[in-house]
């Protein structure tokens, strides 16, 4: 019997659990499940990848105002307004935070046997500053049926500093869509990358944990920086404190900004190295997706599935402060970089047992 399923994020766009969430309502078997979407705001700018998914799949958005904080009760009035039209047999959330703020009144939620996954996205003990939110984490996330953790390091982190029981949680990696990569690959990129230097790529928010200030300083020690450039893809609140870095460390002319892109494929064809400088993850998809790409990750030494994902003939982990030149003398030799074509058949196997 095909289930209803209602998958929730706040918007559709390119970052990591959004790119997760849009390959899941793309690719679960139609056999098995029929596919629905619920926003917080249909807002196009903030859901660039609204427009690729299949039509078969409903979409409904919430459209509050204001911050989300003040938004627990339409959020939940929207999840279970959702449920009671589609019919919806399990819902998974996909937002750290919305799924603490409403795991007290799951119960209230949907119809009598909906079941409620929540797919964890980060590594809550380190990403969660709310110290509300990290109380309900502790007393009420084992209200869900089920918690999805993405890596071994986020397993340990709910089980260990959330006090998670080990039987509500399932680890499933994070799959990609390999067929809408390759589709998109092969677009004209809306810029170039500089083609006479070694470029380096790295693309995800401006913020603390992306590390992008510990890979500044070490970029701007490499003896032979004039041989490279390195591209930063992203918008955040560190935006300002970066390319004041980048300015006080005689960066300007190595350094380029772009804000988000459509079509991110496009410009990972050109880079020769992606660079994940993180200091956690919950697990980089972006990671997979540049390998995807044929591109080897330098990626640095940080919990939350790293260690699952670079193998050595795709990249290297290592210290971005301390280890960037040798570990991009390296990294340089590696040839043939790809992805497994059957990396996906479990991930998609586990969530439609799951769901």
């Amino acid at each position: 019997m095909k289930k209803n399923v209602l998958l929730v994020i706040p918007f559709l766009g390119y970052t990591g659990a959004e790119r997760v969430i849009f390959t899941l309502l793309n690719n679960l078997d139609r056999a098995k499940v029929n596919p629905h979407l619920l926003i917080y705001s249909d807002k196009d700018e903030k859901n660039a990848l609204l427009k690729h998914l299949k039509n078969d799949v409903s979409i409904s958005a919430i459209n509050f105002k204001g911050r989300f904080r003040y938004n627990v009760h339409n959020i939940i009035f929207g999840i279970h307004k959702a449920c009671k039209r589609y019919s919806i047999d399990t819902v998974l959330i996909s937002d750290g935070s919305t799924n603490a703020s409403i795991a007290p009144f799951l119960k209230l939620i949907g119809n009598k046997n909906t079941r409620f996954i929540a797919r964890e996205s980060n590594l809550p003990s380190l990403f969660e500053k709310n110290h509300i939110v990290k109380i309900l984490y502790r007393i009420f996330y084992k209200n869900y049926n089920t918690i999805i953790a993405q890596s071994d390091d986020m397993f340990t982190d709910l089980t260990k500093k959330i006090g998670i029981p080990e039987s509500k949680i399932v680890k499933i990696n994070n799959p990609i869509d390999l067929t809408f990569i390759n589709q998109r690959i092969i677009e004209t990129p809306e810029f170039a990358l500089k083609k006479d230097k070694i470029n380096l790529l790295t693309i995800g928010r401006l913020t603390y944990q992306k590390g992008y200030d510990l890979l500044l300083n070490a970029f701007s020690k490499l003896d032979n920086i004039e041989n490279y450039h390195l591209t930063i893809i992203g918008s955040g609140e560190e935006e300002h404190n970066l390319k004041k870095q980048c300015t006080e460390l005689n960066l300007i002319d190595f350094v380029t900004f772009y804000n988000q892109v459509d079509n991110p494929y496009a410009i990972m064809k050109q880079a020769d190295v992606y660079i994940s400088s993180s200091r956690w993850e919950g697990y980089p998809n972006v990671v997979i997706e540049a390998i995807a790409c044929g591109i080897p990750v330098l990626a640095n030494k940080y919990p939350g599935g790293i260690n699952e994902i670079i193998k050595p003939e795709n990249g290297v982990i290592c210290d971005v402060s301390t280890e960037l030149e040798p570990s991009l003398e390296h990294i340089l030799t590696l040839q043939n970089i790809a992805l497994s074509e059957s990396y996906n058949n479990v991930i998609f196997k586990k969530y439609i047992e799951l769901l």
